[in-house]
């Protein structure tokens, strides 16, 4: 399985592609490639904008993840 940044954040223009054998393992290294590599996308949030963005971004990554395998 594997899912491209660029999907998850269209217009980015990363070229990441996370991969994995489950769709856990594909989640999970999307998660960490965004943390690291784009973590000034979240510059300036409060605690609670943080929590909100990342919730929604996780239920994005398992949407796409399971469309696209």
């Amino acid at each position: 399985m594997e899912l491209k940044c660029d999907d998850v954040v269209p217009g980015l223009g990363c070229d990441f592609v996370a991969k994995g054998s489950t769709a856990e393992e594909v989640h999970g290294a999307m998660m960490m490639h965004g943390g690291t590599v784009h973590a000034n996308l979240m510059d300036g949030k409060s605690p609670q904008e943080m929590m909100q963005a990342k919730t929604e971004m996780d239920a994005h990554i398992s949407q796409l993840i399971a469309a696209n395998n």
